[in-house]
């Protein structure tokens, strides 16, 4: 969703050859229109953007009867957000991003629709590790059972568990939600009151309550300037790992400078209140030693409100392919 991991589904789509695409592009921190999207199509799409905090504001538009199936990355999204599922064919996700389980475990959840699909395409060659045919190519169900083509980590599986009877005990997903809202409200009070740090995603409708992306503005950083701003994150960061604060908080790569911090279920809202004092306290500690000369003399051009420079990348949330 305006995000790195949806052009890395294309760019992967393009690769495999499977179907031609069309690809919908928006400015890096939005989400863009859906009115030319044709149900007829294969639709696939990031639930939840880590790269640009942004995510589908609903899946209304997914019609119930359509023909093409929707293919949904819920790695981060799985846990923190409310999924229609009945407007998804395909869902994959991963245990430990939202419950912090071991990572490395890759879940795919399909749909009869989707099953049916396994059945009628054309056979390509497939990884033995993801092979969900029987030698006859008929879909081996004994994988929507149980089974596994490799042998899992015990304790992974273990983990994973330990993860889920905690989110029981918690109050189960409508407690996750509630925690994940509790922990976007004390980021939001806090960038609203701060005048040099605003949201990368730049329509509050479209923007995730767990993937906080941050970017630097206001009178004192020359946001114009992607190296100035580098610096003085770069400082920052510096001074909250030195003090055990705060670790891998950069912001994503193709973001404008800034930060990237999770508000997943697992984290405490008081804990990122913290972390709300100790950036301040960085960026006082930053700043003035930061900022070079011709930098300031462009402060007065810069306001709380700025855009992003889109011209750092033009991502894409949704690609359709034809069946």
């Amino acid at each position: 969703m305006s995000d790195s991991f949806s052009q890395y589904w294309a760019n992967e789509i393009d690769t495999l050859a499977l179907a031609p695409q069309r690809r919908h592009i928006c400015a890096f921190g939005d989400f863009p229109t859906i009115g030319r999207i044709d149900p007829n199509h294969d639709i696939v799409l990031v639930l939840n953007g880590t790269s640009s905090g942004v995510c589908p504001p609903d899946l209304d538009w997914i019609l119930p009867d359509r023909a093409g199936l929707v293919i949904a990355d819920a790695v981060s999204a799985a846990f923190t957000r409310h999924i229609d599922f009945d407007r998804i064919d395909v869902l994959c996700w991963s245990w430990q991003k939202a419950l912090g389980g071991e990572g490395g475990h890759g879940m795919i959840a399909l749909s009869p629709r989707a099953q049916a699909r396994l059945k009628i395409r054309e056979r390509k060659p497939v990884a033995r590790l993801m092979r969900l045919h029987n030698p006859d190519g008929s879909v081996n169900k004994a994988f929507f059972g149980g089974r596994t083509i490799s042998t899992p980590s015990m304790f992974a599986v273990a983990d994973i568990h330990s993860a889920l009877d905690w989110a029981e005990a918690c109050g189960g997903l409508p407690a996750l939600l509630k925690r994940v809202a509790s922990n976007y409200a004390v980021m939001a009070d806090w960038v609203n009151s701060t005048p040099w740090i605003d949201w990368t995603c730049i329509n509050p409708a479209a923007r995730s309550t767990c993937s906080i992306t941050l970017r630097l503005v206001g009178e004192h950083v020359a946001a114009i300037d992607k190296e100035d701003g580098d610096e003085i994150v770069a400082g920052m960061i510096r001074l909250l790992e030195a003090e055990g604060a705060a670790f891998d908080i950069w912001s994503y790569g193709d973001a404008p400078p800034g930060f990237r911090i999770w508000a997943g279920p697992t984290v405490e809202a008081d804990d990122l209140a913290i972390l709300c004092e100790w950036l301040a306290w960085a960026y006082s500690e930053t700043c003035d030693a930061s900022i070079r000369p011709e930098a300031i003399s462009r402060i007065g051009a810069i306001t709380h409100s700025c855009e992003p420079n889109v011209g750092l990348f033009d991502a894409l949330t949704l690609v359709e392919m034809q069946q």
